[in-house]
């Protein structure tokens, strides 16, 4: 997040504006559930591991035998499938609508490709202190 970014974050917050000047708290705060795409690929692998054997077989046969998804087994051949591509992601939504994946197995895969993406402290503190260190918030 930039200082301008915080500072409107702790205006509409609060919340936010209870923890000032406490820098670490505020940083804690505005991290919470704050993720970012990562390049991840997956492949045949991950799919077994995330959904397990029993629910990972028919989704595997469908991608396989399906002329809809001839698109995406080279992908999980190579161990290539992007979930942090919105194209690539967006391919396995159809499994969701034809029951073979439920939306929560989905999102499991589609965790795979996010981190955690805290907001630095010392981000905070440029944001809430001026240089003469009074309080710009």
């Amino acid at each position: 997040m930039t200082a301008d970014e915080i500072r409107a974050a702790i205006a509409a917050d609060p919340e936010l504006q209870a923890l000032v000047p406490d820098t670490v708290a505020i940083a804690a705060a505005l991290s919470a559930g704050r993720t970012r795409w990562k390049h991840t690929e997956i492949g045949v692998g991950t799919i077994i591991e995330v959904l397990g054997l029993a629910d990972a077989n028919p989704v595997l046969d469908t991608l396989y035998a399906s002329p809809d998804y001839r698109h995406v087994k080279p992908l999980l051949d190579q161990g290539r499938l992007r979930l942090d591509v919105v194209a690539q992601a967006g391919m396995l939504q159809p499994l969701v609508t034809g029951e073979l994946l439920t939306q929560a197995q989905l999102d499991a895969l589609i965790a795979r490709a996010k981190e955690a993406d805290p907001v630095d402290e010392y981000a905070v503190r440029v944001a809430v202190y001026d240089d003469d260190g009074s309080l710009r918030v």
